[in-house]
């Protein structure tokens, strides 16, 4: 009986050693949508660079995380945000606090125009846009290059690189209703416009 019971017990033992593991659930950004994700998305590591002599910073030194909430500012306030919170899928080219500071410099708030430049219909991985169609929500083409063995969509890189052992762009952040590439220049419509003079598209 002892022995039948021991059998039983290294049984059971051994079952339990070859069974799929079991983890407790991890939280991810398919909690949310994208424009949940985009506000609360952590940007790139920025360093100091030349502005950090005049307060005593290395220029390499670490300044802080870009981030992303003017674009989420100006998503809600275009009234894009509404779209961007239905069933989708949509790809998101979102442009960092910074590109967004440096494309309002030149051009003034972003309309809801450019925001809808930003999103392509569909879920488009960073390996998939340079093969899939990128028409915007706005109507044009977004345009995409390879050069200097980097990807591109019109003048953005897609995963870009920071200075040092810093947090890169996120790219590929998935959402219940799309996906998130950052870049750090904000996508103008008038790229469109000029490679349409010029005779180039959006065709790879």
């Amino acid at each position: 009986m002892q022995f039948t019971a021991a059998l039983i017990a290294l049984s059971a033992t051994s079952a339990a050693a070859f069974a799929p593991a079991t983890f407790g659930r991890v939280t991810t950004n398919l909690d949310a949508n994208i424009v949940d994700t985009i506000a609360a998305l952590e940007g790139p590591g920025q360093v100091w660079g030349a502005e950090g002599i005049a307060v005593g910073k290395e220029e390499s030194d670490f300044r802080g995380s870009d981030g992303f909430g003017l674009f989420a500012a100006r998503l809600a306030s275009t009234g894009v945000a509404d779209t961007l919170k239905g069933d989708g899928p949509f790809t998101v080219f979102a442009p960092t606090d910074t590109a967004v500071i440096a494309f309002e410099k030149s051009n003034g708030e972003m309309t809801a125009d450019v925001i809808k430049y930003c999103v392509v219909e569909g879920k488009l991985s960073a390996s998939a846009v340079s093969s899939q169609p990128l028409v915007s929500l706005a109507g044009p083409s977004l345009v995409y290059s390879r050069k200097f063995r980097k990807d591109f969509v019109n003048d953005a890189i897609i995963g870009e690189k920071t200075f040092g052992p810093f947090a890169d762009f996120p790219t590929g952040v998935d959402c219940d209703n799309g996906i998130v590439h950052s870049v750090g220049i904000a996508l103008d419509p008038t790229f469109a416009v000029i490679n349409a003079e010029t005779g180039l598209s959006g065709a790879r």
